[in-house]
């Protein structure tokens, strides 16, 4: 499929989407909002993916979520509430059911909606002038669906005081970092190469193993303690066949530990 508002990209087992709207920070709109649905269906059922990256070209914006002049609704969508979409629905990978690895490179500015990315992500690593925001309560929006959706990642008063702060205030590279909405901190002209080297190590493991690992612990979240640990189990059961090693322990070299 050729696509308008993104570029893919994939080898050695690591598809590579890079977001190209750059005119408009790479919001996204009704035909971006498409073609993610589309691409996730294909890298889902795509055996020569294993993991994916997600990235914008150097400049101004990672992304600013919703492009506010075009918008991304059907004309008249708003008259019919109950009829209407999510948009993260459409651009989230666990929202259409890729239980392959999301990393995430952050360059510039991350803001409101493009939390619907972040949200949904493995691994989020940015460059060191990347800032995060979401400025609805600025513009009289409630914020709701993009904070609750990074329940999981952030800590609560940190949510709030982004949302409430809105265009007053930023998360830096290294507060992100600190409060754990990103994994690493490096430089922009790092940050690609980077990405590309986690993939790869993940890449190089056996699929199956990932994508349950993903998924297990994506949809234990949902889930009480008990329940989830319960539902694990399961995932053992199925991932690990007995007496079928994926991996010969006898013949694998371990590579030398890294400290982070």
């Amino acid at each position: 499929m050729a696509y308008e508002t993104i570029i893919l990209d994939v080898a050695d087992g690591v598809a590579t989407v890079t977001l190209n709207r750059p005119d408009r920070m790479n919001s996204f709109n009704r035909t971006m909002a498409h073609e993610f649905r589309a691409l996730w269906l294909s890298l889902r059922t795509d055996p020569d993916v294993r993991v994916i990256v997600l990235r914008a070209p150097p400049g101004k914006a990672f992304s600013t979520g919703a492009d506010v002049k075009e918008g991304w609704r059907a004309p008249g969508e708003r008259d019919a509430p109950f009829d209407m979409d999510d948009p993260g629905e459409w651009l989230g990978p666990k929202s259409n059911k890729v239980w392959k690895p999301v990393i995430v490179a952050v360059s510039g500015m991350a803001a409101g909606g493009a939390f619907y990315w972040l949200n949904q992500a493995d691994m989020i690593i940015c460059s060191e002038e990347a800032t995060f925001f979401d400025p609805h309560v600025t513009f009289g929006m409630v914020s709701a669906v993009e904070p609750v959706g990074a329940f999981g990642r952030m800590p609560l008063f940190e949510i709030l005081r982004m949302v409430l702060l809105g265009n007053d205030e930023r998360i830096s590279a290294q507060t992100a970092l600190k409060i754990s909405l990103v994994t690493e901190v490096t430089t922009l002209e790092n940050l690609w190469a980077r990405a590309a080297e986690l993939a790869a190590l993940i890449a190089a493991k056996p699929a199956a193993a990932i994508q349950g690992t993903v998924r297990c612990i994506w949809e234990a979240q949902d889930l009480p303690h008990a329940a989830a640990v319960a539902n694990a189990l399961k995932y053992t059961q199925l991932g690990n066949p007995i007496g079928k090693a994926e991996v010969d322990r006898a013949t694998t070299k371990t590579p030398p530990w890294k400290l982070r």
